[in-house]
């Protein structure tokens, strides 16, 4: 039985050049086995390092995410800890006839209506006014109420007369603690 280039050829259709050019050009070069396998792992490669990248690239989300919870929790705990510390210390007394200003964290100047003991308190550096958590009004506390609320906030004093006191506002640029003279 003959093939059918056989049959073309001894038909007269094609011609030996036209075989032999059809031989070489349908015999399409086929890869070795290691080739095929180079160009597997290649491909093996490249998804591999994508998928490395992706597991960076959420490992870091991962740690922000919690670096972010955890800076919440203290902030959370910190403020719990500050509005226990006031409400246990705040000097409680009905309005009286001093003004007492200072400056709040916005930058704006409150007041309170003091008695004059305890705006003599303020001024000779035995109270301190402290922002009240919770309250939009400020609290007075004694000193030793405020040197223990300024070591869990130290922005939260507004005002702490007296040498090696921190004054409240000046603590909002991101500097060290400023201390106060006697000015």
């Amino acid at each position: 039985m003959q093939n059918l280039r056989d049959k073309l050829l001894k038909a007269g259709l094609v011609n030996d050049t036209q075989v032999k050019e059809a031989e070489r050009g349908s015999s399409k070069p086929k890869g070795t086995h290691r080739q095929k396998e180079t160009a597997l792992s290649e491909d093996e490669r490249q998804r591999r390092e994508t998928f490395a990248l992706r597991e960076a690239e959420l490992a870091d989300e991962r740690r922000k995410e919690a670096a972010r919870r955890a800076e919440s929790r203290m902030q959370s705990e910190r403020a719990h800890r500050l509005k226990a510390l006031v409400d246990a210390h705040r000097m409680r007394e009905p309005p009286g006839e001093v003004a007492f200003h200072f400056v709040k964290r916005s930058g704006k100047i409150a007041r309170l209506a003091l008695s004059p003991q305890t705006a003599k308190l303020l001024e000779t550096g035995a109270a301190a006014v402290v922002e009240d958590p919770g309250q939009a009004d400020h609290a007075v506390v004694p000193g030793e109420a405020a040197g223990r609320i300024f070591e869990v906030d130290p922005k939260a004093i507004r005002f702490w007369f007296g040498p090696e006191k921190p004054i409240g506002f000046e603590l909002d640029t991101d500097e060290k603690p400023a201390v106060s003279g006697d000015a």
